[in-house]
């Protein structure tokens, strides 16, 4: 049974939906994304947005006065990298869930629990140029979407 061009058309355009949905919800919750880290010693906050970059370093209490600068630079460097760590993989899952990356295994990590790869460089917040060619799914759907359209 052969399906005519009106239902195609009205399957690929729900199907366009759902993934506009997907990518919208996706990229909502990036825009939400921020992640706050302590140090170990307790010394330093730091949270970084979904772009890893501090958007905010809290001395806890008065302990930092009494450290030497190395010291606290440590502390900083922890907490920044802490935060950066865990908004990337955080960033990551919803990449993954919304199919923009493929899930990754896990890898472990000296001295702790084993995490997920991390993509590198800024994750969001970059327009892409109009040279950069558009993600397969959805390069997929407009070809489709088009075939059904312009189909003699």
């Amino acid at each position: 049974m052969e399906t005519s061009p009106g239902s195609r058309l009205e399957q690929v355009l729900a199907d366009f939906a759902e993934r506009y949905g997907t990518l919208s919800r996706a990229r909502e919750q990036m825009r939400a994304l921020s992640v706050t880290a302590r140090s170990r010693d307790g010394v330093v906050e730091v949270t970084v947005g979904a772009n890893g970059h501090a958007a905010w370093i809290r001395f806890v209490d008065n302990r930092f006065r009494g450290m030497a600068a190395p010291q606290l630079g440590d502390s900083v460097l922890e907490a920044l990298t802490t935060a950066r760590a865990e908004v990337a993989a955080r960033a990551a899952a919803v990449m993954t869930a919304a199919n923009l990356l493929p899930a990754l295994p896990a890898q472990p990590v000296p001295g702790g629990e084993p995490t997920r790869s991390r993509p590198q460089g800024p994750l969001w917040g970059r327009r892409p140029s109009l040279d950069t060619p558009l993600p397969p799914e959805l390069r997929e759907a407009v070809m489709a979407l088009r075939d059904s359209v312009c189909e003699p």
